[in-house]
């Protein structure tokens, strides 16, 4: 399943079981006491985090938190947009498929062109 963590598609392959494997390595607490509520300010605290500290959060997490997500809410797109006191509120919704996709398509042949015109 194709999940939009705020500006990245990353693909999340069975998020309940996902979950269920690596909720202790992510640190939301056991899953199944979470409401979607408890999810949602767990993966903004996430991306507050990697925000302030000026990185981009890793693949692996990214992974899990869109599996959080994905199984506390059903949303399969999530944007963190920076508040004025530095915390982000979350806005979650379900896109299309082939939205994703064509998303994460494009945003793959802009990366190879950064890439490429680095190493140039």
């Amino acid at each position: 399943m194709l999940f939009l963590l705020d500006s990245r598609v990353v693909e999340v392959e069975m998020p309940e079981i996902r979950l269920a494997r690596r909720w202790r390595i992510l640190g939301c607490g056991d899953p199944h006491g979470l409401r979607a509520r408890d999810a949602i300010d767990f993966a903004r605290a996430v991306m507050d985090e990697s925000r302030a500290d000026g990185g981009e959060i890793e693949p692996e997490i990214a992974c899990d938190i869109a599996a959080l997500i994905i199984s506390k809410t059903g949303a399969n797109a999530a944007q963190f947009v920076p508040c004025e006191n530095g915390t982000s509120e979350a806005r979650l919704d379900t896109l299309p498929e082939d939205v994703l996709s064509a998303f994460q398509s494009a945003r793959s042949a802009t990366d190879g062109r950064d890439s490429g015109a680095s190493a140039a």
